[in-house]
């Protein structure tokens, strides 16, 4: 495999702050107030750098991880089951003594595959591919994210010390992935700048994720033909970069995959978000 381009969806310069409904909004606007245009990216094969691709350094890293025990496709085997796994994967990826698994996604792309346009998406238990470039957690999202997953008390004393968020994606079919796969951006080539903060509006709270504004310098990658037992890795958040210029937060998108044959299965993957923290 060689890099590919593909048209990527990013945030058009936007006057005002940023929002983004959780659910349809009351006054029929639409879900999201910002406007994305699509830009071209050079996006690099991964597999190529084999044993220099790092979650220390591009921010992200793809590992084989067999599933050993429960059913990727079933809530309770995932939590009882699964998280116990992908928290022992993490701390050992990390060196962080403590990592707890909090959250999961699965996605299915419909079999008609709509445009990867950044407009798509519902609030079903299983949601499109998100096709738009952007990031998970922020300085806002992520001190909350570890109060609620820890507590009041034990999240004051891991927030003493480094904290990251880190995701964990993964195809779902019994084939290697060909439609819609995931491309990551090394972080070392995000500025702090491209971010721009996005509330999402729940209708009992308010989260926030970064949308990212496009920059030449962006560099991209992805990993070819991503199979259920290789899992790719990526921080979304990482206390530790909290006043750098240079973020450690991997911005990332579903893209059309211009390699992909028309009649390839319809993309269907899981993502699995885990806690890790230094300090008890």
């Amino acid at each position: 495999m060689a890099e590919v381009g593909a048209r990527l969806q990013y945030l058009a310069p936007h006057a005002g702050p940023l929002h983004t409904w959780a659910y349809d909004p009351p006054d029929g606007a639409p879900r999201f107030n910002g406007r994305l245009v699509a830009r071209p990216a050079r996006i690099g094969d991964a597999r190529r750098l084999t044993g220099s691709v790092t979650l220390g350094e591009q921010g992200f890293q793809l590992i084989e991880h067999h599933v050993a025990a429960g059913d990727l496709t079933d809530d309770d085997a995932l939590t009882r089951r699964v998280y116990p796994e992908v928290e022992a994967l993490v701390r050992r990826l990390t060196g962080a003594p403590f990592a707890r698994a909090f959250d999961h996604t699965r996605r299915r792309r419909a079999a008609h595959k709509p445009p990867l346009d950044g407009t798509g998406g519902s609030f079903a238990a299983v949601r499109e591919p998100v096709g738009r470039v952007h990031a998970d957690y922020t300085p806002l999202s992520a001190p909350l994210r570890l109060r609620q997953v820890l507590g009041g008390s034990c999240a004051a004393r891991a927030a003493l010390g480094r904290y990251l968020i880190i995701g964990l994606w993964r195809p779902l079919l019994e084939v290697p992935l060909q439609d819609a796969p995931l491309a990551l951006a090394d972080a070392r080539s995000v500025r702090r700048d491209d971010l721009v903060p996005n509330d999402l509006i729940y209708p009992d709270r308010r989260g926030q994720t970064y949308a990212v504004l496009h920059r030449p310098d962006h560099l991209w990658y992805w990993f070819p033909d991503q199979t259920i037992d290789e899992v790719t890795a990526f921080v979304h958040y990482d206390s530790a970069s909290a006043l750098e210029a240079v973020t450690r937060a991997v911005p990332h998108t579903a893209f059309e995959n211009p390699l992909a044959p028309a009649d390839a299965r319809p993309r269907q993957s899981l993502e699995m978000r885990v806690l890790a923290w230094f300090a008890n």
